[in-house]
């Protein structure tokens, strides 16, 4: 089974749990939690699905580099404005910092660039 299948399968799986009940609801809500303990496994639980969730991006950053031939494409500085913009208005649309937000994107966006050049490098020589 290639990637690409077993992204279709994971993408078909997380859509399913989505519709049952959202994977990153909190088992209790932070007021009802009576312990640091509590709260710090929630606190893990939930960044263990936004690991899990960075994981699944990651594969389209890796798979969207056949659609790329050239370094211009690959680092698309247009597109990394806006979706760092973008991201920071998600994020400040839920009471968090917007600058935080961008940094944590441009830091993500940027990684995933130097990922992508290394594939394109790989597709180009092999």
């Amino acid at each position: 089974m290639n990637n690409q299948n077993k992204i279709h399968i994971f993408v078909r799986f997380i859509n399913k749990l989505q519709k049952k009940q959202n994977p990153l609801e909190p088992v209790k809500i932070p007021s009802e939690c009576i312990s640091k303990a509590e709260i710090r496994e929630q606190i893990d639980r939930i960044d263990q699905e936004i690991i899990s969730l960075f994981a699944a991006r990651f594969q389209y950053v890796s798979e969207i580099v056949r659609f790329k031939t050239d370094v211009e494409s690959v680092v698309a500085q247009e597109r990394k404005d806006h979706v760092i913009k973008i991201r920071g208005e998600w994020a400040e649309k839920h009471g968090l910092d917007k600058d935080t937000f961008e940094q944590i994107y441009r830091f993500l966006v940027d990684h995933n660039i130097g990922k992508e050049l290394e594939i394109l490098r790989s597709k180009l020589i092999g």
